[in-house]
Protein backbone atom coordinates (compact mmCIF):
# COMPACT_ATOMS: atom_id res chain seq x y z
CA UNK A 1 0.00 0.00 0.00
CA UNK A 2 2.62 2.08 0.84
CA UNK A 3 4.36 1.53 -2.41
CA UNK A 4 0.68 2.56 -4.33
CA UNK A 5 0.43 5.40 -2.47
CA UNK A 6 3.91 6.85 -3.20
CA UNK A 7 3.56 6.43 -7.30
CA UNK A 8 0.30 8.25 -6.77
CA UNK A 9 1.29 11.14 -5.75
CA UNK A 10 4.27 11.61 -7.57
CA UNK A 11 1.58 11.28 -10.50
CA UNK A 12 -0.03 14.15 -9.08
CA UNK A 13 2.85 16.27 -8.58
CA UNK A 14 3.78 15.87 -12.32
CA UNK A 15 0.57 17.01 -13.77
CA UNK A 16 0.28 19.92 -11.16
CA UNK A 17 3.56 20.87 -12.40
CA UNK A 18 2.84 20.56 -16.19
CA UNK A 19 -0.73 22.36 -15.57
CA UNK A 20 1.24 25.43 -13.91
CA UNK A 21 3.48 25.57 -17.12
CA UNK A 22 0.71 25.34 -19.39
CA UNK A 23 -1.04 28.06 -17.55
CA UNK A 24 2.17 30.48 -17.83
CA UNK A 25 2.67 29.75 -21.76
CA UNK A 26 -0.86 30.40 -22.16
CA UNK A 27 -0.88 34.14 -20.13
CA UNK A 28 2.74 35.33 -21.74
CA UNK A 29 1.71 37.66 -24.36
CA UNK A 30 5.66 38.04 -24.99
CA UNK A 31 5.68 34.20 -26.78
CA UNK A 32 5.36 35.26 -30.18
CA UNK A 33 2.05 33.41 -31.97
CA UNK A 34 1.80 32.62 -35.88
CA UNK A 35 -0.22 34.70 -38.49
CA UNK A 36 -1.62 38.08 -37.80
CA UNK A 37 -4.39 38.99 -35.29
CA UNK A 38 -7.80 39.92 -36.40
CA UNK A 39 -8.66 43.50 -35.61
CA UNK A 40 -12.78 43.29 -34.79
CA UNK A 41 -14.90 46.16 -34.93
CA UNK A 42 -17.33 46.89 -31.83
CA UNK A 43 -19.82 49.01 -33.70
CA UNK A 44 -19.40 50.17 -37.41
CA UNK A 45 -21.14 53.26 -37.12
CA UNK A 46 -20.91 56.40 -34.91
CA UNK A 47 -23.30 59.49 -34.41
CA UNK A 48 -21.42 62.52 -32.79
CA UNK A 49 -22.79 66.23 -32.98
CA UNK A 50 -20.41 69.10 -34.72
CA UNK A 51 -17.07 69.70 -32.23
CA UNK A 52 -17.22 66.10 -30.72
CA UNK A 53 -14.84 63.79 -31.25
CA UNK A 54 -16.27 60.13 -33.06
CA UNK A 55 -14.07 57.16 -31.79
CA UNK A 56 -14.52 53.76 -33.41
CA UNK A 57 -13.57 50.83 -30.74
CA UNK A 58 -11.54 47.34 -32.32
CA UNK A 59 -10.64 44.58 -30.23
CA UNK A 60 -7.06 43.14 -31.38
CA UNK A 61 -7.71 39.31 -31.16
CA UNK A 62 -4.28 38.59 -29.29
CA UNK A 63 -1.64 40.96 -28.58
CA UNK A 64 1.57 41.37 -30.79
CA UNK A 65 5.07 42.06 -30.08
CA UNK A 66 5.02 45.12 -32.86
CA UNK A 67 3.41 48.08 -33.25
CA UNK A 68 -0.09 47.90 -35.04
CA UNK A 69 -0.43 50.30 -37.95
CA UNK A 70 -4.07 50.99 -39.57
CA UNK A 71 -4.94 52.31 -42.60
CA UNK A 72 -7.76 55.04 -42.79
CA UNK A 73 -9.35 56.19 -45.78
CA UNK A 74 -12.01 59.26 -46.46
CA UNK A 75 -14.87 57.49 -48.91
CA UNK A 76 -16.30 59.99 -51.38
CA UNK A 77 -19.89 59.21 -52.45
CA UNK A 78 -19.04 56.14 -54.94
CA UNK A 79 -16.88 54.22 -52.35
CA UNK A 80 -13.55 55.69 -53.72
CA UNK A 81 -10.56 57.12 -51.42
CA UNK A 82 -10.34 60.76 -51.63
CA UNK A 83 -6.90 62.76 -51.76
CA UNK A 84 -5.55 63.88 -48.56
CA UNK A 85 -2.34 64.81 -49.32
CA UNK A 86 -1.38 67.24 -52.19
CA UNK A 87 1.88 67.53 -54.55
CA UNK A 88 3.60 70.58 -53.78
CA UNK A 89 6.70 69.40 -55.51
CA UNK A 90 8.06 66.75 -57.62
CA UNK A 91 6.42 63.79 -58.91
CA UNK A 92 3.10 63.32 -57.84
CA UNK A 93 3.05 59.65 -59.17
CA UNK A 94 5.69 58.89 -57.26
CA UNK A 95 5.95 59.94 -54.16
CA UNK A 96 8.86 62.26 -54.64
CA UNK A 97 8.84 65.51 -53.04
CA UNK A 98 6.43 67.28 -50.90
CA UNK A 99 2.75 67.09 -49.87
CA UNK A 100 0.53 69.66 -48.34
CA UNK A 101 -2.24 68.25 -45.88
CA UNK A 102 -5.66 68.76 -47.62
CA UNK A 103 -8.30 70.09 -44.98
CA UNK A 104 -11.84 68.69 -45.33
CA UNK A 105 -15.08 71.45 -43.84
CA UNK A 106 -16.64 68.49 -41.78
CA UNK A 107 -13.74 66.27 -40.38
CA UNK A 108 -10.33 66.45 -38.95
CA UNK A 109 -8.28 62.82 -38.95
CA UNK A 110 -6.12 63.69 -36.12
CA UNK A 111 -2.96 61.30 -37.88
CA UNK A 112 -0.37 61.22 -40.19
CA UNK A 113 -1.17 61.36 -43.60
CA UNK A 114 0.58 58.33 -45.72
CA UNK A 115 3.34 61.09 -46.89
CA UNK A 116 3.69 62.24 -43.06
CA UNK A 117 4.08 58.80 -41.50
CA UNK A 118 6.62 58.05 -43.93
CA UNK A 119 4.78 55.46 -45.94
CA UNK A 120 6.01 57.22 -48.65
CA UNK A 121 9.17 55.41 -48.75
CA UNK A 122 6.92 52.26 -49.31
CA UNK A 123 5.67 53.39 -52.87
CA UNK A 124 3.15 55.97 -53.86
CA UNK A 125 -0.15 55.51 -52.26
CA UNK A 126 -2.14 57.58 -54.84
CA UNK A 127 -1.86 60.54 -52.32
CA UNK A 128 -4.86 59.11 -49.79
CA UNK A 129 -5.48 57.67 -46.87
CA UNK A 130 -4.18 57.99 -43.09
CA UNK A 131 -1.71 55.70 -41.23
CA UNK A 132 -2.47 55.49 -37.22
CA UNK A 133 -0.10 53.66 -35.46
CA UNK A 134 -0.23 51.77 -31.81
CA UNK A 135 1.97 49.94 -29.92
CA UNK A 136 2.95 46.53 -29.21
CA UNK A 137 0.77 44.22 -27.24
CA UNK A 138 -2.08 47.07 -27.76
CA UNK A 139 -5.14 44.55 -26.81
CA UNK A 140 -7.65 47.28 -27.30
CA UNK A 141 -7.57 50.06 -29.85
CA UNK A 142 -9.25 53.56 -29.96
CA UNK A 143 -9.65 55.35 -33.70
CA UNK A 144 -10.80 59.07 -33.04
CA UNK A 145 -12.27 61.28 -35.83
CA UNK A 146 -12.56 64.46 -34.53
CA UNK A 147 -15.29 66.61 -36.38
CA UNK A 148 -15.56 70.43 -36.72
CA UNK A 149 -17.90 72.66 -35.24
CA UNK A 150 -19.66 75.57 -37.67
CA UNK A 151 -22.35 77.42 -37.26
CA UNK A 152 -24.47 77.59 -40.12
CA UNK A 153 -27.28 74.67 -40.60
CA UNK A 154 -26.02 72.23 -42.81
CA UNK A 155 -28.27 69.02 -41.87
CA UNK A 156 -26.94 65.91 -41.08
CA UNK A 157 -23.65 64.80 -42.55
CA UNK A 158 -22.47 60.90 -43.57
CA UNK A 159 -19.04 60.64 -43.78
CA UNK A 160 -17.75 56.25 -44.99
CA UNK A 161 -14.43 55.82 -44.05
CA UNK A 162 -12.41 52.51 -44.81
CA UNK A 163 -10.05 51.09 -42.40
CA UNK A 164 -7.68 48.54 -43.38
CA UNK A 165 -4.42 47.06 -43.32
CA UNK A 166 -1.25 48.61 -44.44
CA UNK A 167 1.31 46.67 -45.85
CA UNK A 168 3.56 46.05 -43.00
CA UNK A 169 0.15 45.68 -40.64
CA UNK A 170 0.90 43.38 -37.87
CA UNK A 171 -3.22 42.37 -38.15
CA UNK A 172 -5.67 41.89 -40.11
CA UNK A 173 -8.79 44.18 -40.84
CA UNK A 174 -11.20 45.53 -43.93
CA UNK A 175 -14.19 47.42 -42.81
CA UNK A 176 -16.14 50.42 -44.31
CA UNK A 177 -17.54 52.49 -41.47
CA UNK A 178 -19.84 55.25 -40.87
CA UNK A 179 -19.71 58.40 -38.89
CA UNK A 180 -22.85 60.30 -38.61
CA UNK A 181 -22.38 64.13 -38.02
CA UNK A 182 -25.56 65.97 -36.92
CA UNK A 183 -25.65 69.80 -36.25
CA UNK A 184 -24.79 71.78 -33.22
CA UNK A 185 -27.38 74.52 -31.44
CA UNK A 186 -26.12 76.65 -29.40
CA UNK A 187 -27.75 79.25 -27.42
CA UNK A 188 -24.69 81.41 -26.54
CA UNK A 189 -24.10 84.38 -29.26
CA UNK A 190 -20.37 84.70 -30.53
CA UNK A 191 -18.83 87.65 -32.07
CA UNK A 192 -16.13 87.42 -34.02
CA UNK A 193 -13.58 91.03 -35.14
CA UNK A 194 -11.66 88.90 -38.23
CA UNK A 195 -8.88 91.43 -40.00
CA UNK A 196 -6.73 88.48 -41.94
CA UNK A 197 -5.30 88.87 -45.67
CA UNK A 198 -2.72 89.77 -47.55
CA UNK A 199 -2.66 93.84 -48.05
CA UNK A 200 -0.06 95.57 -45.98
CA UNK A 201 3.06 96.93 -47.80
CA UNK A 202 5.34 95.16 -45.66
CA UNK A 203 5.93 91.49 -45.29
CA UNK A 204 4.61 91.57 -41.77
CA UNK A 205 1.27 89.63 -40.80
CA UNK A 206 -1.77 91.56 -39.72
CA UNK A 207 -3.05 89.48 -37.38
CA UNK A 208 1.01 90.29 -35.40
CA UNK A 209 -0.17 92.60 -32.62
CA UNK A 210 3.55 93.33 -31.90
CA UNK A 211 3.80 94.41 -36.02
CA UNK A 212 0.87 94.22 -37.79
CA UNK A 213 -2.17 95.63 -36.63
CA UNK A 214 -4.18 95.91 -33.63
CA UNK A 215 -8.03 95.75 -33.46
CA UNK A 216 -10.08 95.04 -30.27
CA UNK A 217 -13.70 93.98 -29.06
CA UNK A 218 -15.09 94.91 -25.48
CA UNK A 219 -18.23 93.90 -24.12
CA UNK A 220 -19.64 96.54 -22.09
CA UNK A 221 -22.96 95.50 -19.79
CA UNK A 222 -24.40 98.40 -17.32
CA UNK A 223 -21.96 100.74 -17.22
CA UNK A 224 -19.20 98.33 -16.92
CA UNK A 225 -16.47 96.77 -19.30
CA UNK A 226 -17.18 92.61 -18.55
CA UNK A 227 -15.39 91.53 -21.44
CA UNK A 228 -12.21 92.27 -23.45
CA UNK A 229 -10.25 90.83 -26.16
CA UNK A 230 -7.26 92.29 -27.28
CA UNK A 231 -4.71 90.04 -28.13
CA UNK A 232 -6.54 87.47 -30.57
CA UNK A 233 -7.10 86.57 -34.01
CA UNK A 234 -9.81 87.19 -34.71
CA UNK A 235 -10.97 88.43 -31.61
CA UNK A 236 -13.56 87.10 -29.81
CA UNK A 237 -16.69 87.77 -26.97
CA UNK A 238 -19.25 85.07 -25.83
CA UNK A 239 -22.68 86.34 -24.44
CA UNK A 240 -23.42 83.32 -22.81
CA UNK A 241 -27.39 81.89 -22.58
CA UNK A 242 -26.93 82.52 -18.87
CA UNK A 243 -25.95 85.83 -18.43
CA UNK A 244 -28.08 88.51 -17.45
CA UNK A 245 -30.81 89.86 -20.12
CA UNK A 246 -30.50 93.43 -20.85
CA UNK A 247 -28.68 95.46 -23.71
CA UNK A 248 -25.11 95.01 -24.37
CA UNK A 249 -22.98 97.24 -25.86
CA UNK A 250 -19.92 95.77 -28.56
CA UNK A 251 -17.27 97.99 -29.38
CA UNK A 252 -15.24 97.13 -32.59
CA UNK A 253 -12.22 98.90 -32.72
CA UNK A 254 -9.18 99.70 -34.34
CA UNK A 255 -5.74 100.60 -31.90
CA UNK A 256 -2.63 101.19 -33.83
CA UNK A 257 -1.14 100.23 -37.44
CA UNK A 258 2.22 100.05 -36.04
CA UNK A 259 3.28 102.29 -38.93
CA UNK A 260 1.69 99.54 -41.64
CA UNK A 261 0.05 100.99 -44.73
CA UNK A 262 -1.92 98.90 -47.35
CA UNK A 263 -1.00 97.63 -50.83
CA UNK A 264 -3.86 100.53 -52.33
CA UNK A 265 -3.45 102.78 -49.53
CA UNK A 266 -7.49 102.16 -48.73
CA UNK A 267 -9.23 100.30 -45.96
CA UNK A 268 -8.74 97.37 -43.65
CA UNK A 269 -10.64 94.15 -45.14
CA UNK A 270 -12.39 94.13 -41.19
CA UNK A 271 -15.25 92.40 -41.06
CA UNK A 272 -17.18 91.60 -37.66
CA UNK A 273 -19.26 88.04 -37.36
CA UNK A 274 -22.67 87.29 -34.88
CA UNK A 275 -23.18 83.52 -34.64
CA UNK A 276 -25.47 81.44 -32.98
CA UNK A 277 -25.03 77.72 -33.59
CA UNK A 278 -27.29 76.37 -35.85
CA UNK A 279 -29.25 79.46 -35.87
CA UNK A 280 -27.42 82.57 -37.61
CA UNK A 281 -24.74 83.75 -38.97
CA UNK A 282 -24.89 87.65 -39.53
CA UNK A 283 -21.39 89.15 -40.98
CA UNK A 284 -21.06 92.95 -41.21
CA UNK A 285 -18.35 94.62 -43.44
CA UNK A 286 -16.23 97.21 -41.15
CA UNK A 287 -13.96 98.00 -43.99
CA UNK A 288 -14.89 101.50 -44.66
CA UNK A 289 -14.68 102.53 -41.10
CA UNK A 290 -11.08 101.75 -40.70
CA UNK A 291 -8.65 103.26 -43.48
CA UNK A 292 -5.76 101.99 -42.91
CA UNK A 293 -3.56 105.04 -43.82
CA UNK A 294 -5.73 107.25 -40.81
CA UNK A 295 -4.03 104.84 -38.38
CA UNK A 296 -6.08 103.97 -35.00
CA UNK A 297 -7.21 105.30 -31.50
CA UNK A 298 -3.64 105.03 -30.59
CA UNK A 299 -2.69 106.97 -33.44
CA UNK A 300 -4.72 110.02 -33.07
CA UNK A 301 -7.97 108.78 -34.98
CA UNK A 302 -10.72 108.93 -32.57
CA UNK A 303 -13.19 107.86 -35.34
CA UNK A 304 -11.62 104.17 -35.58
CA UNK A 305 -14.48 102.62 -33.25
CA UNK A 306 -17.81 101.60 -33.93
CA UNK A 307 -20.59 100.24 -31.95
CA UNK A 308 -23.27 97.43 -32.26
CA UNK A 309 -25.99 96.96 -29.17
CA UNK A 310 -27.70 93.61 -28.22
CA UNK A 311 -30.58 93.11 -26.71
CA UNK A 312 -30.63 89.78 -24.34
CA UNK A 313 -34.12 88.60 -23.82
CA UNK A 314 -33.54 84.35 -22.67
CA UNK A 315 -31.58 82.88 -26.07
CA UNK A 316 -33.05 85.35 -28.24
CA UNK A 317 -30.57 88.04 -29.17
CA UNK A 318 -31.25 91.13 -31.19
CA UNK A 319 -28.55 93.29 -32.69
CA UNK A 320 -28.94 96.54 -33.94
CA UNK A 321 -26.20 99.53 -34.82
CA UNK A 322 -25.86 102.93 -33.09
CA UNK A 323 -28.14 103.49 -35.87
CA UNK A 324 -31.08 101.78 -34.39
CA UNK A 325 -30.51 99.74 -37.52
CA UNK A 326 -30.60 95.53 -37.39
CA UNK A 327 -27.03 94.22 -38.23
CA UNK A 328 -25.81 97.22 -39.62
CA UNK A 329 -22.43 99.17 -39.09
CA UNK A 330 -22.57 102.49 -37.16
CA UNK A 331 -19.85 104.79 -36.03
CA UNK A 332 -19.32 105.79 -32.18
CA UNK A 333 -16.88 108.16 -31.53
CA UNK A 334 -17.48 108.44 -28.19
CA UNK A 335 -15.58 105.63 -26.41
CA UNK A 336 -15.64 104.72 -23.07
CA UNK A 337 -11.82 104.97 -21.64
CA UNK A 338 -9.60 107.10 -22.46
CA UNK A 339 -6.69 106.49 -24.69
CA UNK A 340 -4.71 106.35 -21.80
CA UNK A 341 -6.50 104.25 -19.89
CA UNK A 342 -7.13 101.26 -22.79
CA UNK A 343 -3.39 102.03 -23.51
CA UNK A 344 -2.38 100.94 -19.29
CA UNK A 345 -4.78 98.29 -19.33
CA UNK A 346 -3.88 96.41 -22.89
CA UNK A 347 -0.63 96.53 -21.63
Amino acid sequence: MKNIHKKTSYSLIIVFLLGLVTFSCEDDDSIPRRGKPELTLMSNSVTVTEGETATFTLDVEYGVSEKIDIRIDILDVNGNPVVTANPTDGDATTGNGFYDRVQFEAIEVPYPTWFESGYFEYGYQGGSGYIASFPAFTETIELNIETLQDFIQDGTQTINLRLSATSLMQATIQEDVTLTINDFVGNDLVTRLNWAGDYLDSAADPCDINSGLDMDLELIFDGAYVQTSYNECPEELIILSSDTDGIYTIDASFWTSNGNTSVDGNNIPVSIDFLKAGVFVESVDLSSIFPLNDGGLSDGNGNAITSFFVEKTGNTYTITDSNNTQIAQGRFADYRLSIEEKRLLKN
